[in-house]
């Protein structure tokens, strides 16, 4: 559960980082239009100062608007923050455009004169609202800047704490890959323990019984294994006699064996079939005639 927490959490900080730099790149690209509009229009009252109105009068207008209300318009549509000295730029364009205004209202009325236009350009009022917005803008250049940078360097965190956290999970699957792996080789070691345990448990009463016999006896699994030779047996047969070896089970009755004072003698061998630790086994057995 914690990791999907983790990762809800990490996957909401991303696109929030993601959402700032996008916001800033956008205002960034509304301050452009701005300023550009700015030199438009000042460009324009210029050219009316001088006695020139262009054929295309409404280019003043158009750029008046683009400032007031275009830019707060073009900003409200940016829901991330806005970066540092956008509110001092939106109010120093709300002055300025009421400033270059009345000369765009005389450039384009009926009673237009050149020095009428130059006389408000020139006024006091003008041009320290217009040196404001240009302050304002090149403050908002720098705002935007400084948090363009920040956001770019909160991406490059977000990335390389990616790239480190996958790092992670990755070795973290291997070593608990290893670990279960490790834990389940140990079960099936104990398991197969539990089950020797439960074999030799099983045999143990059989093996008893056949301990305290003269005859020798050998206990054969169904390939032949010998799963358990009483002391007659292994003194009757000789060292070849070991758990876990094979032994052919004579044919005839008859078997070669080894008399105490080392010679060799014939002896009667038969055979039964019995259970013994949950397996079907074969029991021979060795009578000295």
């Amino acid at each position: 559960m914690l990791p999907v927490v983790v990762g809800a959490i990490w996957f909401s900080y991303a696109n929030k980082i993601i959402d700032e730099v996008n916001g800033y790149n956008t205002q960034s690209t509304i301050l452009s239009s701005s300023e550009s509009s700015r030199e438009t229009l000042n460009y324009n009252l210029k050219a009316a100062a001088g006695g020139y109105i262009a054929s295309d009068s409404n280019q003043m207008l158009a750029s008046l608007e683009q400032l007031n209300p275009g830019y707060k318009v073009e900003l409200n549509k940016v829901t991330s923050p806005h970066a540092p000295g956008t509110a001092e730029l939106q109010a120093s364009i709300v002055t300025y455009t009421a400033e270059a205004k009345k000369a765009v209202d005389l450039a384009l009325s009926s009673a237009y004169t050149a020095e009428g236009v130059r006389a408000i350009i020139q006024n006091p009022a003008f041009k320290q609202a217009d040196e404001e917005v240009a302050l304002s803008i090149a403050a908002a250049h720098l705002g935007l800047a400084q948090a363009t940078g920040r956001g770019n360097d909160n991406w490059k965190f977000v990335i390389t704490a990616e790239l480190v956290m996958t790092l992670f999970i990755t070795v973290l699957a291997i070593v608990l890959s290893l670990v279960s792996e490790r834990a389940i080789k140990r079960a099936d070691e104990s398991e197969q323990a539990r089950h020797q345990d439960r074999i030799n448990l099983a045999t143990e009463p059989f093996t008893h019984v056949i301990a305290t016999m003269d005859d020798g006896v050998l206990i054969l699994s169904d390939d032949q294994k010998i799963l358990h030779a009483n002391l007659s047996a292994q003194a009757l047969l000789g060292i070849g006699v070991t758990v876990g070896s094979t032994y052919n089970i004579p044919t005839d009755g008859r078997i070669e064996i080894r008399k105490t004072d080392g010679s060799t003698s014939v002896a009667s061998a038969t055979t039964s079939t019995a259970v013994a630790g949950g397996q079907s086994v074969t029991v021979l057995t060795i009578r000295e005639n």
